[in-house]
């Protein structure tokens, strides 16, 4: 009789164990893969110029967020001083890129994480008052497949990404 019980004890402790496995696997992964997306940035020759109509090097940051409110509600200000705690609830990653010249043209590669929505850039112009100083892209279906193109002026810094026409 012990030994019918102990079996059924153990029997049970297996089955109620695979349960309990069962429940705690999902479909998601989680490690999701980031994609690479080729960037393309060109600056003209008079980019962050003052009154002194002198160009100067333009910082400019990389934003990756899974939605836009927040970055479109905020100010230069609050952006240049915490970006962080602004876009918080929204912000997967940021990139700092090393400063931008005149004239200087760009390319790099972008790993945008899965749960980016949208690709915003702030730039940090020494006339920010009167500069558009952000700009902010949805990302595509496929991001990996269609560069990612920003082009920066004397005061404005603009961000698309171009989907090429299918052939039919």
């Amino acid at each position: 009789m012990e030994t019918k019980q102990f079996f059924v004890r153990c029997l049970s402790t297996v089955v109620s164990s695979f349960l309990i496995m069962a429940c705690s696997s999902g479909d998601e992964s989680v490690f999701q893969p980031s994609m690479s997306v080729n960037v393309k940035m060109e600056a003209t020759n008079d980019i962050n110029a003052f009154e002194d109509d002198i160009a100067r090097p333009l910082v400019v940051r990389v934003y990756q967020l899974k939605e836009t409110g927040a970055f479109e509600k905020a100010d230069f200000i609050s952006l240049y001083e915490s970006d962080s705690t602004v876009l918080a609830g929204t912000l997967v990653d940021t990139k700092v890129l090393a400063p931008v010249l005149p004239e200087e043209k760009r390319s790099f590669v972008l790993e945008v994480q899965q749960e980016a929505k949208a690709i915003a850039v702030f730039a940090e112009f020494a006339d920010y008052e009167v500069a558009v100083s952000k700009g902010l892209v949805a990302l595509v279906e496929e991001p990996d497949e269609n560069p990612i193109i920003i082009r920066i002026s004397q005061t404005k810094i603009e961000i698309t990404q171009p989907v090429d026409s299918s052939w039919w």
